[in-house]
């Protein structure tokens, strides 16, 4: 967990109180995750808890900074195994709507604070979409340059990958429909076809 700025100790203490709202998010999603109990089971202050994150939506959008971060780590180690940039954005996406479909109240939980209109967070959110559009234009371009039109075309995959989240955890659409209507849009946005290849992920 990159935590910037911070000692040691206050890193570890931020840390552990992510890694407990983690844990209540699983076990029962956006109820579970309360103030106080995130502070007793991370052994803080409620107070510390505060200065650390001012709001229940605070700490969850910062558990999904936390979850974007450690797909990155992981796709460096682990890159796509495609050619083209386009494939290799949807290969990201797979990964990570899989990781997500998988803990559907930790999403959920997640997607309702990062859309909640809170303006106190706004600081936050905006660091989970610099993630997001870093993690894709390095999926992209592969060590090659990433122009501005790229990034705008990126941005705007981004705006989809969330409308389509929040189709999802809605209940509007089925999370059958998330991957196929991701991999549309990164064949319009980034001029490649993507359906014929997710045999090669």
């Amino acid at each position: 967990m990159r935590s910037r700025g911070l000692t040691k100790a206050q890193a570890a203490r931020r840390e552990r109180m992510v890694e407990t709202t983690l844990t209540l998010a699983v076990e029962g999603g956006w109820d579970a995750v309360q103030m106080r109990e995130v502070s007793a089971r991370a052994d803080v202050a409620i107070g510390t808890l505060y200065r650390y994150f001012p709001s229940k939506e605070n700490l969850l959008v910062s558990v999904m900074l936390e979850q974007i971060r450690a797909l990155a780590d992981r796709l460096n180690e682990r890159p796509p195994k495609v050619d083209s940039g386009a494939e290799r954005v949807d290969a990201v996406l797979r990964r990570a709507n899989t990781a997500l479909q998988a803990f559907p109240q930790v999403t959920t939980a997640m997607i309702r604070a990062l859309v909640s209109g809170n303006t106190d967070i706004a600081p936050v959110v905006g660091r989970v979409r610099d993630e997001m559009r870093s993690l894709l234009a390095v999926a992209y371009a592969a060590g090659g340059d990433v122009t501005d039109d790229d990034l705008l075309r990126i941005d705007l995959l981004s705006d989809v990958w969330l409308a389509t989240l929040i189709s999802w955890i809605s209940g509007t659409e089925d999370a059958s429909v998330v991957q196929p209507r991701l991999s549309t849009a990164v064949g319009v946005l980034l001029g490649t076809s993507t359906e014929d290849q997710q045999g090669h992920r």
